[in-house]
């Protein structure tokens, strides 16, 4: 039966609680009751999760130490005369007697024999980056007052053969072809440059990828002959094929608007995957967005899917994207956005997104956000994606100041040691600094064995822009480098000690320090440095502490972070009780 809770009840009720004054509410989080709880970094996850600056969490998982530095920038053309832009970086792997070295190729634009009129060349570098050979021009001469433009390549396991496209604008073309060359001794000779699309119309910004399996090649560019710019696409396989297949259209749009920019990625299964900057949501062409397709592979040729925007349609612009595949059947795409903040004010970010499922779903994630980019029409422009067989993912994008300067930029790398889930904090490649050029994409190569190059174009010297690289790993650790990780403890706690377990060797040291923040936005106290494990927190009672490991060294060694432990016990807080008789 239920039983009512009378007026009487209320009454004698309120009496006992009088007199007990109060009653004491206990909150605590996942620690015993009553007991210490421990804030414990120690693995793969804990470490990612924090702010990662000059420092390697992914080499030995459950650890932070030092990275190691980035080789000093080298010249990848051998001659600096006239104008050299629009690299394009790749790897191919040399048998060297027992050995199997990771050696990186280039092309790009070249104008050393008629000035904005560029021809394509290719140079190698077995370093690292740290070298290159002499150049080598992959197309053929161009015709006076003709151009070749935009290459980009691809290696073909099947056989090693390089394989390099473009567009050209020899005569006939109607201002643009896509053309190909390949090589079957390592970029030392190239074959005659031949036609994959002259339709009429132009075609432009070709980009390819080899499926290691089969064999086949697959190439695709913006074309001009119906409208302002659809995706097509083309394959050949030389083993089996005369030539390449009849273009299809990957794009969707009906409105006539433009579609460019496109970049492709193959899978093992020799799925394909592609992204582009599509304008069909802004007829007027100034407001557009990141879009991809997918092909299937044992699915008729031509049926791709239908298109998906990528990029969040609350930006007020997003492009210049690439995509690449990455161990584990895992998809990668990064591009940038202008995000508004006002009708006259806008941040940009450079975005990366994963698909573990062939493109179905995407996971996004903030590499980097520009905060205030229009009080200096500054700007995050021009990523460019480079995954290792390990599954780190490296992102290069220019950073620019000062839009009305084109040539004094920044070439910034983030990592993700995580699969594209946190990301360590911006490196500048290019040295000096502010003389990398707004305009070009960086290109990035992720060999198999860890080693990594960029290259971009480059502005330090009179002659005009030249192509400069940065490799990866340097044969030193880099001088300095910070690890930050924050704990949100949910209220109010007193502080036991900290405790850290490390290996500090000759030439290296580690510093560790703690503040903490009393509420959300009442700001940090001041660092307070500890020398001893185990040493005891003076902090004040707060909500949030965060933790510093300061890593030095002279180059040779590096410390090593294995644990870190805070301890910390919530507030036992007691409330009044309050009765209503009503």
């Amino acid at each position: 039966m239920k039983k009512l809770v009378t007026q009487r009840h209320l009454g004698a009720l309120s009496g006992i609680v009088l007199g007990l004054g109060m009653a004491c509410v206990v909150l605590m989080g996942a620690g015993a009751a009553g007991g210490d709880q421990e804030w414990v970094t120690t693995s793969l996850a804990d470490f990612s999760d924090g702010t990662m600056d000059g420092v390697d969490v992914w080499t030995e998982w459950g650890t932070v130490r030092l990275d190691h530095a980035w080789r000093l920038n080298a010249r990848v053309n051998d001659v600096a005369d006239q104008g050299k832009m629009a690299p394009s970086v790749t790897f191919v792997l040399s048998n060297t007697g027992t050995a199997t070295e990771t050696h990186f190729i280039a092309v790009w634009e070249d104008e050393r024999e008629q000035d904005h009129y560029p021809d394509i060349t290719f140079a190698r570098s077995t370093d690292g980056g740290g070298s290159w050979s002499a150049d080598v021009m992959v197309g053929g001469a161009h015709l006076h007052n003709r151009s070749q433009n935009s290459p980009e390549m691809a290696v073909r396991l099947a056989d090693g053969s390089l394989w390099v496209v473009w567009q050209d604008d020899r005569p006939g073309s109607d201002d643009g072809d896509i053309y190909f060359a390949t090589s079957n001794n390592g970029g030392i000779s190239w074959n005659t440059a031949s036609a994959i699309s002259t339709t009429s119309g132009t075609q432009l910004q070709p980009s390819i990828v080899a499926h290691a399996q089969s064999g086949t090649m697959y190439a695709g560019w913006e074309d001009e002959a119906a409208d302002d710019g659809d995706i097509y696409f083309s394959r050949y396989n030389p083993d089996t094929d005369l030539a390449w297949s009849t273009p299809v259209a990957v794009s969707d749009d009906s409105s006539g608007s433009q579609q460019s920019e496109p970049n492709v990625a193959a899978d093992t299964d020799g799925n394909l995957y592609a992204v582009w900057e599509d304008f069909r949501d802004d007829p007027e062409g100034d407001d557009s967005h990141v879009y991809f397709s997918r092909w299937i592979s044992g699915t008729a040729w031509g049926e791709w899917s239908t298109d998906v925007q990528l990029s969040d349609a609350g930006m007020d612009w997003a492009g210049e994207p690439d995509i690449v595949t990455g161990p584990g059947g895992a998809v990668y795409a990064a591009w940038y956005e202008r995000v508004p903040t006002s009708g006259t004010t806008w941040d940009f970010q450079i975005v990366a997104a994963r698909s573990d499922d062939s493109g179905v779903t995407w996971h996004r994630s903030v590499v980097r956000r520009l905060y205030n980019a229009s009080a200096s029409l500054a700007s995050y422009v021009s990523p460019a994606l480079g995954v290792d067989r390990t599954g780190l993912v490296h992102i290069a994008w220019i950073y620019n100041p000062d839009q009305n300067v084109a040539s004094a930029s920044n070439v910034l790398l983030s990592t993700s040691p995580n699969r594209g889930q946190n990301w360590t904090e911006p490196r500048t490649l290019n040295r000096p600094a502010l003389h990398a050029v707004l305009g070009d994409t960086p290109a990035v190569a992720a060999g198999f064995d860890g080693h990594v190059v960029v290259a971009w174009r480059d502005y330090r010297e009179s002659s005009g822009p030249q192509i400069y690289a940065a490799g990866y790993p340097a044969d030193r650790y880099a001088p300095r480098g910070e690890y930050l990780r924050d704990l949100n403890t949910g209220g109010p706690a007193t502080w036991g000690t900290i405790s850290w377990t490390a290996t500090i060797t000759p030439g290296s040291g580690l510093t560790l320090a703690t503040r903490v923040m009393v509420t959300p936005g009442a700001g940090w106290s001041n660092w307070i440095t500890h020398s001893v494990s185990g040493e005891s927190l003076t902090h004040v009672q707060a909500r949030f502490i965060e933790y510093r490991a300061v890593m030095t060294s002279t180059g040779a060694t590096t410390p090593v972070l294995d644990e870190v432990i805070i301890s910390y016990q919530l507030y036992r807080i007691c409330l009044p009780i309050v009765l209503s008789s009503s």
